[in-house]
C-alpha cells in the first residue's frame, strides 16, 4: 500500500513489521501474542480468532518511547488529507473526540451553546469540562417530526456569553446543517464552532462537503461508521487559529487510554490511504447506487424517502431514512424482520427506519435491498396512521445547575 499512496502508510507498515517479528515480549499484553502461532500452554485456543491480530501501539507497532513516531506521522497524513491543521487518532470513538473538544474549548463556568440533538457524549463533555450549556434547538419538520439541523438563526445572540457552539451534523437521520453559515455567524461573534460529524467522515473526502472545509474549528469524525476502520476508531481534527492544538492534545490525552491498540490505530491510517487512492471513485459509485435506491423506493405508495428532494435541504448521501406512517407499516417490526434475515438497520422507531451504506456496499447489493424493502413493505402494509414523533428534541430545559454539578450532586430515584 505504501508504494501506491503519496506519503505512505507509516503506521500500517509499522504494524505489519510488528506482526512479522514474532516477538516474545516481557511486557503487556498478557496474551503475549502467543495465540497468533497456536503455541500456548493452555489446552484451549478459544481466544485465538479474537486476539490473533491484537498488537499494541506501545511496545508493539512502536517502542515504549514512540521513537519511530509512526502514530504522529499517520496523524499528520490524515490532517493533510482532510485539510486540517492538526489531527489526533482516537480509540474511544467520536464520544472521546466530543468530550475532548468540549474540554478544549470550555472550562468550569464557561458557557457553551449546545445542540439539543447532541449525542450523550456532549453531556459527558459538559460534565468533564464543567462548562454550562446554553441550549440551542434544531428546526423540526412539521409533519415528519425529524430534526433538520441547527440553522444560523438559532445561534445565541451577540449578547450571549457563550464562547463556543457545539452542533451535530449529519444528524442521526441524515440531515445536514449549514456548517458554512454557522461558522460565519460564530466567527463574527468571536466564537469557536465545534461540529460532531461522527456520521459523516466520508464528507471529509468529498471536496467542499466536510465541516472543516466549511469553516468549523474542531470536527470529530468516526472512522468506523461510514468509512472502513475498526469499531471504536475516530479522529478529532482542528483547523484555523481559534483553537490551540496543544489544548486539544491535552484534552485528548486526558480522555485516552495509555495502552492504545496499534491494530485499531493502524486501521485509521489504512482507511486514510484507501480513501486517498480510491475514495473519490468509490464514493461516487455508492452515492449513485444509494440514489438509485431512493428513486426505486419513491415509487412505493405512501412511503416517504427522507432526502434533499423531499426536505429541500442537504442530506447525507450515504444515509437512507424512510418515513412509514402513510404506509401503515411499523418501523420497529420491519427492522426486526430485516435483523432476522441478516440485514440489521441502523435505527428504527414506529415511524421510520434508518440505514447506513458505505463504499463497501456494491451497487447490485443496494439495488437488491431496495427491491427487498419494496416487497416487505407490501407484505406489512396496513391502514395509514398519524405519526408518533419523538418529543425530546423540542423540550426546553431550565438550566438550574451545570451538568457537572448535577452529576456529582446527591440524588434519589423517584418511583
Amino acid at each position: 500500500m505504501s508504494d501506491a499512496v503519496a506519503g505512505g502508510t507509516p503506521l500500517v507498515d509499522a504494524w505489519q513489521a510488528a506482526r512479522e517479528r514474532r516477538m516474545r515480549p516481557l511486557q503487556i499484553p498478557g496474551h503475549k501474542n502467543r495465540f497468533a502461532d497456536g503455541a500456548t500452554v493452555l489446552g484451549s485456543d478459544l481466544l485465538g480468532s479474537l486476539i490473533r491480530d491484537d498488537i499494541p501501539m506501545q511496545g508493539g507497532a512502536d517502542d515504549n518511547a514512540y521513537t519511530g513516531r509512526f502514530l504522529e506521522r499517520a496523524e499528520t497524513l490524515w490532517a493533510a488529507s482532510v485539510h486540517a491543521d492538526h489531527a489526533r487518532f482516537l480509540v474511544g470513538g467520536s464520544s472521546q473526540g466530543n468530550i475532548a473538544a468540549l474540554t478544549a474549548v470550555g472550562g468550569p463556568g464557561v458557557r457553551v451553546a449546545v445542540d439539543r440533538t447532541s449525542h450523550r457524549s456532549a453531556l459527558a463533555g459538559l460534565v468533564v469540562s464543567g462548562s454550562s450549556p446554553e441550549w440551542i434547538f434544531p428546526t423540526i419538520h412539521p409533519e415528519f417530526g425529524l430534526p433538520l439541523g441547527v440553522g444560523p438563526a438559532a445561534l445565541p445572540p451577540a449578547s450571549s456569553s457563550a464562547v463556543a457552539v457545539f452542533v451535530t451534523s449529519p444528524t442521526y437521520v441524515g440531515t445536514l446543517a449549514d456548517a458554512a453559515g454557522l461558522a460565519e455567524r460564530c466567527h463574527s461573534a468571536g466564537r469557536t464552532l465545534v461540529v460532531d460529524q461522527a456520521w459523516g467522515a466520508h464528507l471529509l473526502f468529498m471536496p467542499g462537503r466536510g465541516a472543516l472545509e466549511q469553516g468549523a474549528d474542531i470536527v470529530t469524525t468516526s472512522v468506523h461508521k461510514a468509512l472502513l476502520g475498526y469499531s471504536q476508531t475516530a479522529v478529532v481534527a482542528v483547523r484555523g487559529p481559534r483553537v490551540d492544538p496543544g489544548r486539544l492534545d491535552r484534552a485528548v490525552d486526558l480522555t485516552a487510554t495509555t495502552s492504545p491498540s496499534g491494530t485499531l490505530m493502524a486501521s485509521i491510517d489504512a482507511t486514510r490511504a484507501v480513501m486517498d487512492q480510491h475514495g473519490e471513485l468509490e464514493l461516487a459509485r455508492v452515492i449513485d447506487a444509494v440514489e438509485g435506491m431512493r428513486k426505486r423506493l419513491r415509487g412505493v405508495a405512501g412511503l416517504v424517502v427522507i432526502d434533499e428532494r423531499e426536505l429541500g435541504q442537504p442530506c447525507d448521501p450515504l444515509k437512507l431514512t424512510l418515513w412509514l406512517p402513510r404506509t401503515g407499516v411499523d418501523g420497529v417490526a420491519l427492522a426486526e424482520i430485516l435483523w432476522q434475515q441478516g440485514n440489521g438497520v441502523e435505527a428504527a422507531d414506529a415511524d421510520s427506519i434508518v440505514m447506513t451504506l458505505s463504499i463497501l456496499d456494491e451497487s447490485q447489493f443496494c439495488a437488491g435491498v431496495a427491491d427487498m424493502l419494496i416487497g416487505l413493505i407490501a407484505q406489512q402494509r396496513g391502514t395509514p396512521r398519524l405519526p408518533a414523533p419523538a418529543a425530546h428534541w423540542q423540550v426546553v430545559p431550565e438550566v438550574v445547575v451545570s451538568p457537572r454539578d448535577a452529576y456529582f450532586a446527591p440524588r434519589r430515584r423517584i418511583p
